[in-house]
């Protein structure tokens, strides 16, 4: 049966101190830190999702002792079934400049196989690192500097490829692809990725606006389960994560129920 997970918040935290909920993992970001996770742990078995910020497969040097010391000691601790983490951009830097979206100046902006060459590298090195199996998320496109090539579902199978690694699914990330790029629908862009290789699924809701999709983290809808539905009948998942925003405990509550009977 798929395992079901679920972002950690206060609201999550707070149900599972007050009652017994039906979930198999609690999904951890790194950015939120080793206290989060011991907490996490109190409750379920971790999903430990990227490694602590500025940790990016395309820059030219991720590998920073900042970076990679706490990163060991949540690795250590969480004791997770993957590792999992973005799949890379496509610029060094890049960021958030108080969007839903990552942004970077042209001149930022690396040649292709700048990005695929640092991509795979760097995945091959953090695969051998990680001494759990790796997977890497798909992106959410938008014409922004930060998300060229990496998109482009050839360019997911040959870095999954090269590198021997598996994928993150995004749902809400192959949506808003869908939408952005202008591919007829999301299942049309979802056959064109390496399905075969998806191991967990993050899911919530995409919100539109002024032509555009974007990530906002909102609760799964009807057609964002019929989504999953399709996605689960194609592909060997082994866990989906409801990767939503801090939500009231009667949003949540209803989120989960919905799932567990999906999945079940």
């Amino acid at each position: 049966m798929v395992r079901l997970g679920v972002n950690y918040s206060p609201t999550l935290m707070a149900l599972l101190r007050s009652q017994p909920l039906d979930i198999d993992y609690i999904k951890v970001d790194a950015d939120r830190g080793l206290e989060a996770m011991r907490i996490a742990l109190e409750h379920r078995p971790v999903l430990l999702h990227d490694l602590p910020d500025p940790f990016w497969l395309n820059y030219e040097n991720p590998f920073q002792d900042e970076q990679m010391q706490p990163s060991r000691v949540l690795l250590d601790t969480a004791q997770p079934p993957w590792l999992s983490t973005g799949i890379g951009a496509s610029a060094e830097p890049q960021g958030h400049r108080g969007s839903p979206y990552r942004e970077a100046d042209p001149s930022a902006l690396q040649t292709r196989d700048r990005v695929l060459s640092n991509i795979v590298r760097h995945g091959r090195r953090l695969r051998e690192w990680a001494t759990v199996p790796l997977l890497l998320e798909n992106f959410n496109y938008h014409p922004t500097n930060a998300y060229e090539y990496i998109c482009e579902p050839e360019v997911i199978h040959y870095i999954l490829d090269e590198i021997g690694c598996g994928l993150l699914l995004d749902l809400g990330h192959s949506q808003i692809c869908a939408h952005n790029m202008g591919w007829p629908s999301a299942e049309a862009y979802l056959s064109s990725l390496p399905l075969r290789e998806v191991g967990e699924v993050h899911l919530s809701h995409p919100v539109t606006k002024g032509g555009q999709m974007y990530d906002m983290h909102q609760p799964a809808e009807a057609r964002d389960l019929s989504l999953l539905a399709w996605v689960l009948a194609r592909t060997p998942t082994e866990a989906v994560s409801l990767e939503i925003e801090d939500v009231d405990e009667a949003t949540l509550l209803h989120q989960i129920v919905a799932l567990r009977r999906l999945l079940s």
